[in-house]
């Protein structure tokens, strides 16, 4: 947790790299692990290691993100872990390096005994930006299930939301500010396009989820004009769709460009025009699905009934799914509303409460 991994492409920071080359050594040190680097993008490599079964088990990935976000506005000193009061404090303590410490304890406890599926332990780089390091994964590395370790607060969950990103913007005509009649104001048409907006989050209200309730939208950034004295004739507007399971891109859209052509409907003047920029799917996972039941049983029977739950982040768990089909589930110690925060914190006996359960897992899924 001392190790600075900071994502490059969103604190500016050094990536993975020393990250990746401590869990590379701390990981080859494991009895039985077969552990490599994979190469994803210039100096930043996932770390993969596993523990082969005897053959006949089903194979189980325990996987994690080494990346974290930037460290701007901390109040307490990054990658100085602290102790507190029974917390660990420093960035990625939540999100996620309490959940690899918990896996890599997992592993060491099982290594050496009779698995009959393989255990693959899978530590990625880029998370928290575009996902290189699982797109990479999945390339070489197939398991029957997946946990991915993002802070749950010790709750097993089956779904979260994706997301689209989207441009929408708006063109109107420049003029001299004296004389704004004779240009087309595009900030005041981007203006109708945020107030459209509200009117379509109230209309997906009814489109709820029983785990993740109803997908949202809000504006992310607005940029319009040139200068104080010019009519601008441009204002691009971005916006985050959040999706929920059965919803599709084409159908976010869809809604986007109808939003749009109800507007020029009423106003002849109106240009506009909406772009894909990035889009991830959201995850849902069967209740029926093996590794959900071994897992909400661990949990059960270690921490009390737990019921499967939905998260409102986007998470690697979502490729694993859709792009891999393994069947994924979240569990990991922490709490999301701390993560990425000034004060960034995980509780010390939920890691190692976390390491037993991802064991207990293994033993029961992969025997």
């Amino acid at each position: 947790m001392a190790t600075n991994s900071v994502n490059p492409d969103v604190g500016n920071g050094p990536g993975e790299s020393a990250l990746s080359n401590l869990l590379l050594e701390r990981l080859s040190a494991v009895s039985d692990l077969e552990v490599r680097q994979q190469h994803v993008t210039g100096d930043r490599s996932n770390v993969v290691a596993v523990l082969r079964g005897s053959g006949g088990g089903r194979s189980l990935m325990l996987n994690g993100h080494m990346d974290t976000v930037g460290v701007e506005g901390m109040s307490i000193e990054p990658f100085r872990p602290l102790v507190r009061d029974g917390f660990v404090h420093g960035r990625g303590t939540s999100d996620m390096k309490g959940a690899i410490a918990a896996m890599i304890g997992a592993a060491k406890s099982v290594a050496g005994s009779k698995l009959r599926g393989d255990l693959i332990l899978s530590f990625v780089v880029d998370e928290e930006h575009t996902s290189l390091g699982i797109t990479k994964l999945i390339e070489e590395y197939k398991a029957d299930a997946a946990i991915v370790g993002e802070p749950t607060d010790m709750r097993i969950a089956t779904a979260h939301k994706g997301f689209v990103w989207i441009e929408v913007e708006t063109k109107g005509k420049a003029a001299h500010g004296s004389v704004p009649e004779k240009g087309v104001d595009a900030i005041v048409h981007a203006a109708k396009v945020v107030i459209r907006l509200n009117e379509l989050q109230d209309k997906l209200r009814a489109r709820g989820h029983p785990l993740l309730g109803p997908p949202k939208i809000h504006t992310s950034t607005i940029q319009g004009g040139t200068h104080w004295s010019i009519v601008p004739d441009r204002c691009v507007l971005r916006l985050e769709r959040r999706t929920v399971p059965g919803e599709t891109t084409a159908l976010v859209m869809k809604e986007i460009d109808e939003l749009l052509d109800s507007i020029r409907l009423e106003d002849s003047n109106f240009k506009g025009e909406a772009r894909k920029i990035f889009d991830r799917p959201p995850l849902e996972t069967a209740s029926n699905e093996p590794i959900v039941q071994t897992l909400q049983q661990t949990i059960t029977q270690t921490t009390g009934n737990q019921r499967p739950v939905g998260v409102p982040y986007w998470t690697d768990g979502a490729i694993l799914s859709h792009s891999a089909s393994i069947p994924t589930c979240l569990f990991g110690p922490g709490d999301i509303t701390v993560a990425h925060s000034p004060d960034e914190y995980v509780n010390a006996e939920d890691v190692l409460q976390a390491a037993d359960i991802y064991r207990n897992v293994a033993q029961k899924f992969c025997a």
